[in-house]
């Protein structure tokens, strides 16, 4: 029987991290931190960690986190994973990043243009006025995390932790998935996980001269 090898990216947080799993043993991981360089930071510790990957084996599954994060980063990581799938021939899944911090019930962080998000982990991201925030925090039962300084947050009340998604954690929280439901992320194209619609602009034609 084939031997089942996972590699996990997570690149939309600073605190970048890899993993590469042989069924639910991690074998080897790595880690580097970069803010807005990472097409450039990852390919040495990617490389590090596949060497761990023994001769004549393949990746039966790579899974990536999408967000949300660093919207750059996570698109370097998705890229980066496509690639990798294709020379393997293994499926790419993504993964909500706040899925990668074992234990956490709710995400919520700074959305700009004047909202917060608020979604519980493994469902939709809600976005909320800075005025009915602390409100809807007071509804949420279990531990409740963030990517950003809590001190951002209108909700000086309750206890938001600053947490940082790992890899490792999103091994686990892959694995924690029946083979069912694994297809079926597999199926979907990775992509950055958005908060709101994307946000096009139409570029103006110019008038010509005349």
């Amino acid at each position: 029987m084939p031997e089942n090898w996972t590699l996990v990216m997570e690149t939309s947080v600073p605190e970048a991290t890899l993993a590469l799993a042989q069924g639910d043993t991690l074998v080897a991981e790595g880690k580097f931190t970069s803010e807005r360089s990472q097409e450039v930071d990852l390919f040495g510790p990617l490389e590090e960690v596949l060497a761990n990957l023994p001769e004549g084996e393949k990746l039966s599954q790579i899974v990536v986190g999408t967000g949300p994060g660093s919207y750059n980063g996570a698109r370097v990581g998705i890229a980066a994973a496509q690639a990798i799938g294709q020379v393997h021939d293994c499926s790419v899944a993504g993964l909500c990043s706040f899925e990668g911090v074992p234990g956490l019930s709710w995400a919520v962080g700074d959305a700009r243009r004047g909202a917060f998000f608020l979604m519980k982990i493994g469902g939709k991201p809600e976005l909320i006025p800075p005025t009915e925030l602390s409100v809807r925090l007071s509804n949420c039962e279990g531990r409740k995390g963030t990517f950003e300084s809590a001190e951002k947050l209108s909700a000086p009340d309750h206890e938001i932790e600053e947490v940082t998604p790992t890899a490792s954690g999103l091994l686990k929280a892959w694995l924690a998935r029946s083979k069912e439901e694994q297809a079926a992320m597999s199926a979907v194209p990775a992509e950055a996980f958005y908060l709101r619609p994307p946000h096009i602009t139409v570029s103006k034609k110019k008038t010509p001269l005349t």
